[in-house]
């Protein structure tokens, strides 16, 4: 099954065009292009218009002589690091079968993934669609916001990180200055980190279905909703102090005190309807304030604001639907331990 490449986490190969493996690819590939973009684009109009010879023949003409031999070598180096290396194209078609054929030619043999990243890519989605059906044992964690839910997953074997994989998380201040993998890489990774697990017991965080602008799939998600859960109590001086360690303190290596006030006082302008007109202004003022003053004890008072003032109520509303649901409770160290 190809699914065993994934489980196994197999070096690929993806010699696919750069515009095609940006759209999505596997966690474990490196894009090493037989043809670049251009070059495909040009491939591709002979085909339409002339057939296959010809457009086979112009893609010999374009990459030929010391360009031929620098993707070779490309691929070779990696192969060289990586001998358990395996090489695809699309569909598994023309572009990895002379790639193979042109590696053998250096005396290095390299297996060819037949149907090509169609067959990887559907292979990963029937594995989701499994998944959520199987036997594993499922466990949510949950808790107020600052209880550093990912905390506890990223120490676990059997954790899965959904905003790790997503590059966000998961509010509306969330996002990173890194974009987002594309919708096919994330559900990709998805079910490249689920097949690596081998504890019966699979742990997630508890998520909306929306993370930033990437969706989780459907019956995936209506497993986790339907999952026992464990909640995280932890005081909010502790979790204020969490917030703004990661949300302040941490951003503030990669940009200026202007950009991330400009950046955060934007973020809370899209929860101001359901903050409220009054405890926007408030917050806001109170943010704006914190940069000035630029001190841990100033930022504080804005993150305390927006807790007790939005994200708590919401939580109290969600947690009234989910604690039929929940196993245990305690702080953060008894959940881990728990867990663990």
């Amino acid at each position: 099954m190809l699914i065993s490449l994934l489980e196994k986490q197999t070096p690929l190969i993806d010699v696919r065009a750069p515009i095609e493996f940006k759209k999505g690819s596997l966690p474990t590939s490196v894009n090493l292009p037989i043809l670049l973009d251009d070059e495909r684009h040009q491939v591709g109009k002979t085909y339409k218009k002339l057939g296959s010879g010809p457009a086979t023949d112009l893609g010999f003409n374009l990459v030929s002589g010391d360009l031929k031999e620098k993707r070779v070598k490309k691929w070779l180096n990696f192969i060289s690091d990586n001998p358990s290396a395996q090489i695809y194209c699309a569909r598994g078609g023309q572009r990895s079968k002379i790639a193979q054929e042109w590696i053998a030619e250096q005396g290095v043999n390299i297996p060819k993934i037949e149907g090509g990243f169609k067959s990887l890519r559907n292979e990963c989605l029937d594995f989701i669609d499994k998944a959520c059906s199987d036997e594993k044992k499922w466990i949510v964690i949950a808790g107020m916001t600052g209880t550093n839910k990912t905390g506890i997953i990223s120490l676990l074997n059997n954790g899965i990180d959904l905003e790790g994989l997503a590059n966000h998380r998961g509010s509306a201040f969330g996002g990173f200055e890194t974009p987002q993998p594309s919708p096919i890489d994330f559900e990709n990774s998805l079910a490249c980190n689920y097949v690596q697990i081998k504890n019966k017991t699979v742990i997630f965080e508890d998520e909306s279905r929306t993370i930033g602008r990437l969706v989780i799939p459907e019956k995936f998600y209506n497993r986790i909703i339907s999952s026992e859960i464990v909640i995280i109590n932890e005081p909010i001086d502790v979790r204020v102090d969490h917030i703004y360690k990661e949300y302040v303190h941490d951003a503030l290596v990669n940009q200026t005190n202007d950009d991330l006030k400009s950046k955060l006082s934007d973020q809370l302008s899209k929860i101001s309807k359901r903050l409220g007109m009054d405890n926007f202004i408030k917050i806001n003022e109170q943010l704006q304030i914190a940069f000035q003053k630029d001190s841990r004890e100033s930022h504080h008072i804005w993150i305390h604001e927006l807790l007790t003032n939005y994200y708590d109520k919401m939580y109290h509303y969600q947690l009234e639907k989910k604690k039929d649901r929940c196993i245990f409770s305690g702080s953060w160290k008894e959940v881990k331990k728990y867990l663990t």
